[in-house]
């Protein structure tokens, strides 16, 4: 007992030595560093600064390459087709769009236009039929003609490419004979590669698994394929394919059309051994449930018009039918929405 008193009065001596003042004295504050302020408002008010100032040297930049490639302010089409050279861009609103960053999502409306002349009639009844809608992208396929019919109906600024013509919303940054690469925002951008085949799809269901056997041996679309995906270098990837050949990912055992059976096909297989991911599968249920179709020929229904991503995530995906596209050609359109991180 008595050690452990002598062992309270030393430790409250000690204790006691240590005073308030002392503590004051031994608080120091820190010189001035030179390094920047961390306080949060301080922080977001500079990184606004930047980026407004990102925004306009890209739009600078932007403009500054698509003014080298202008011949003309609008830089129209030239009415002999054939003397077309990609990229072409046109230019009738002069678009200079990026967004903030963030959570930052695109819709693109994919159109199949076909092989067969379309209309100026036609056209304007496709655009009419999707006007309640406001994609960042449209993606046209099919002929050079009818691409040209889209962009110059539909009055966008667009690029035409050798496999298609991309219409933008969001500001245009460059553009090869093969892809395009447009800004989102000052720090992320979005290369996007159409590339068109015509198809033959039969009629009955009886003539299906013979055609489609015959295009799953066919390889000369796969090298048009692996060719310009080679080319693409951007993180954010969108591969818009209007193929002559359906999806591995669809032709399974069991499904609502009862003349597919398990079968691959060069192109769909390069995609998926490849890591992108096709938008429309990737947010529907299986094949089983969900066959999907975006061309129809008498008993025939198949999906032959795909949006791949790479390095997005597809949030939603529906194809469905479009007066002036649909009832003169069983052409559906594609739209889907995607996630860039």
């Amino acid at each position: 007992m008595r050690n452990l008193f002598f062992a309270l009065l030393i430790l409250l001596s000690s204790c006691a030595v240590y005073t308030v003042e002392d503590g004051y004295r031994n608080i120091t504050i820190p010189e001035t560093t030179g390094r920047p302020e961390t306080r949060y408002a301080v922080i977001l008010q500079e990184n606004a600064d930047k980026s407004a100032e990102a925004i306009e040297n890209a739009k600078k930049e932007a403009e500054h390459r698509a003014a080298m490639r202008r011949e003309a302010e609008v830089n129209e089409y030239p009415e002999d087709i054939s003397m077309l050279s990609f990229p072409h861009i046109y230019t009738p609103v002069r678009t200079n769009s990026t967004e903030k960053d963030g959570i930052n999502t695109i819709q693109v409306l994919m159109l199949p236009l076909g092989y067969e002349e379309l209309s100026a009639e036609n056209a304007e009844k496709i655009l009419l039929a999707n006007s309640d809608i406001a994609p960042d992208f449209v993606i046209l396929t099919g002929s050079l003609e009818n691409q040209v019919t889209g962009a110059r109906t539909a009055g966008w600024d667009a690029v035409t490419l050798e496999g298609g013509t991309i219409l933008h919303r969001p500001l245009l940054k460059e553009a090869g004979e093969k892809t395009a690469t447009f800004f989102i925002t000052t720090t992320k951008d979005l290369e996007i590669a159409p590339v068109s085949s015509d198809n033959s799809m039969p009629a009955t269901a009886q003539e299906a698994p013979v055609w489609a056997k015959e295009q799953a041996a066919k390889t000369e679309e796969l090298e048009i394929v692996s060719a310009t995906a080679a080319l693409m270098s951007d993180e954010e990837k969108l591969f818009a394919l209007s193929s002559s050949s359906p999806s591995g990912e669809d032709w399974i055992e069991f499904t609502p059309f009862r003349y597919r059976e398990d079968l691959d096909f060069p192109v769909s297989s390069y995609f998926q051994e490849n890591g992108w991911i096709d938008a429309y599968r990737e947010t529907h249920f299986s094949a089983e449930t969900d066959g999907g179709a975006t061309r129809k020929n008498g008993e025939v229904y198949e999906r032959l018009d795909f949006l791949y991503s790479d390095g997005m995530i597809p949030v939603w995906a529906i194809s469905y039918p479009v007066r002036g596209l649909t009832d003169t050609r069983g052409t559906f359109a594609v739209l889907a929405e995607f996630l860039i991180p």
